[in-house]
């Protein structure tokens, strides 16, 4: 029988709620959160994407998805246009303002990242990452 008070879900779900509290206290300052940072992260992987793909990457519905993109359309950005080879879809681009938040985004990811791995040598904490990747990688397939 599992033990309730101390597994492996419950560390997850607690380590999860400590790192979205720390990147939410790093990016609301700058009108941002941890529910929607990752479209304009998205979009530093590569620009002009469609509004699907986007979804996808974050691993969100597409009605997430939309009110999360008209959030940052409202906030000067994104911007979004049709898509001349789908007129049903649209394609999600950075403006100038949604690229100058890359590096406050990118501090933040980094101390988020930091704040999950306290108190683990530099050794652990690149097991730890490797071991999460590998565990993510198994439960996708």
């Amino acid at each position: 029988m599992i033990d309730i008070a101390n597994n492996p879900v419950r560390d997850i779900a607690l380590l999860r709620r400590h790192m979205l509290q720390v990147l939410d206290g790093e990016l609301t300052p700058h009108g941002l959160s941890h529910g929607i940072y990752k479209y304009l992260y998205g979009l530093y992987l590569a620009d002009h994407q469609s509004q699907q793909s986007l979804a996808d990457l974050a691993g969100d519905d597409k009605a997430a998805a939309t009110r999360a993109l008209a959030r940052l359309e409202k906030q000067g950005l994104i911007t979004r246009t049709n898509d001349p080879k789908d007129r049903r879809a649209s394609l999600v681009s950075l403006t100038p303002d949604g690229h100058a938040l890359r590096p406050m985004i990118e501090a933040a990811l980094g101390t988020a990242c930091l704040a999950i791995t306290t108190g683990l040598s530099e050794e652990e904490a690149v097991i730890f990452r490797t071991l999460l990747a590998k565990t993510l990688r198994a439960v996708q397939a």
